[in-house]
This record gives C-alpha cells, structure tokens and sequence, in this order.
C-alpha cells in the first residue's frame, strides 16, 4: 500500500506545480493581451498614415487642377471682356459656364478631402497617445511578471524536486507507471479512487476482479476508460 500513497502525495504535488504554472500562464496572457492591443493599434495607425500620405497626394493633384482650371476661367473672363463678335462671346460665356461648377466640384472635393485628413490626424493622434500609455502599462506588467514568475519557478522547482524524490522511492515499475501515465494523461491526473467500483474520474465500472487486485494491492490497476491508476478508496481513511 505505501506505492499508493507515495503515488497520492506526487500527485497532490503535480496539482501544486499546475497552479503555480497557471499563475505563470496568466501572467504571460495579460502582457499577449496588451501586446496584441498594441500591434493592432499600431497596424490601423500606420494604415491611417498610409491613407493620410494618399489623401495628401490626391490633394495636391486635385489642388494644380483646380489651379488650372482657374485660371481658364479667368482668361475666359478676359477674353469675353473684349470679345468682338457673338460667335466669340457665346463660345466663352460656354466655356465660363462649364468652368464654373467644376471649379465648385473641385473646391468642394478639396474640402471633403480635408476634413477626412483631420479625421485621420485625429485618429493617428489618439492611437499614438494609446501606444505611449500602453507601453508604460506593458512595462509595468512585465516588471511585475518578472519577480512573481520567478518566485513561481522556484516553487515549481522545489515541488518538482521533491517529486523526483517520492518517484525515486518507488520500484522502476510502479515509477514508470507513474511517468507513463502522466505522460498520456491530458490534465495531469495521474490517479483516480475507486469509490463503490467507480472510477472518482470517470466513473467508469471496474470489474469484479479488478476491484479485487486494486483492493489487494497486488498489481497495479488502470481505469479501462480513461487509463488512470486506480486506488482504493480506502487508502485516505
């Protein structure tokens, strides 16, 4: 029976080492949740950027046509002002009249452009002061991990030695047994209690000779449903 309960204090160990390691996972999800923040705020910020670069070149280009276009409406006025025949007023007074409301669209689009770089302006503002403000926050999470991280690995690490040692106490087979069910197991129990012929895991039945041979302690018994070692439940009273 002593197997056994070398078996339960190991396990109840691996228990501790996963809280700490929990701890330390936690800690390392906050600084992701605030680096992923930042990286995406970082990437619209210099989308926006890019987007403010394209407007500012629109700009400029919709500004030297709207500078053109002015200054054929200026000539046209000229013109019209000492035109000497209808033929020549009439083909200005077409020209002036198409010129114009162009002139309007064009000074119309400028202003619309305008006011989306200021919007733009004001958004790469507000992201910039994010990621200064984020950053100060990323390092005082990161200041913070760091002595508390490094307490919990000294916690995994005195747990884990002395794991070491109950295993160590074990004949090769209950230990490798031990090992290779750690190994498969998906959250780290190793060992279950047959309570009533239950498996406390899974609650899976064990059979009449299985009970027999876990009761007896004669050779060590895994759940046939979820392959824990199985243990008298018995043992804790």
């Amino acid at each position: 029976m002593e197997h056994f309960k070398v078996f339960i204090e190991a396990q109840s160990l691996l228990k501790k080492i996963s809280e700490h390691e929990f701890k330390i996972q936690e800690h390392q999800k906050r600084i992701q949740f605030v680096e992923r923040n930042r990286e995406l705020r970082q990437e619209k910020k210099d989308r926006d950027s890019e987007e403010l670069k394209s407007f500012g070149h629109e700009i400029a280009n919709f500004e030297k046509e709207l500078f053109s276009k002015e200054k054929d409406l200026d000539r046209a006025q000229v013109n019209l002002q000492r035109a000497t025949s209808e033929n020549q007023v009439s083909a200005l007074e077409k020209e002036i009249e198409k010129l114009s409301p162009a002139i309007e669209s064009l000074q119309e689009t400028i202003l619309e452009k305008l006011e989306k770089c200021e919007e733009i302006e004001g958004e790469i503002e507000k992201a910039q002061t994010f990621l200064e403000g984020s950053l100060s926050t990323l390092n005082e999470l990161k200041a913070e991990a760091l002595a508390d991280v490094q307490e919990e690995e000294k916690e995994i690490s005195n747990y884990t030695q002395r794991v070491e040692l109950l295993l160590n106490s074990l004949d090769s087979n209950n230990k490798q047994s031990f090992l290779e069910t750690k190994k498969n197991s998906k959250d780290g129990q190793v060992i279950a209690f047959l309570n009533n012929r239950k498996c406390s895991r899974c609650r899976f039945e064990a059979s009449s000779s299985q009970v027999a041979e876990i009761e007896n302690a004669r050779n060590l018994e895994f759940c046939q449903s979820c392959s824990r070692i199985l243990i008298p439940a018995t043992i804790n009273s």
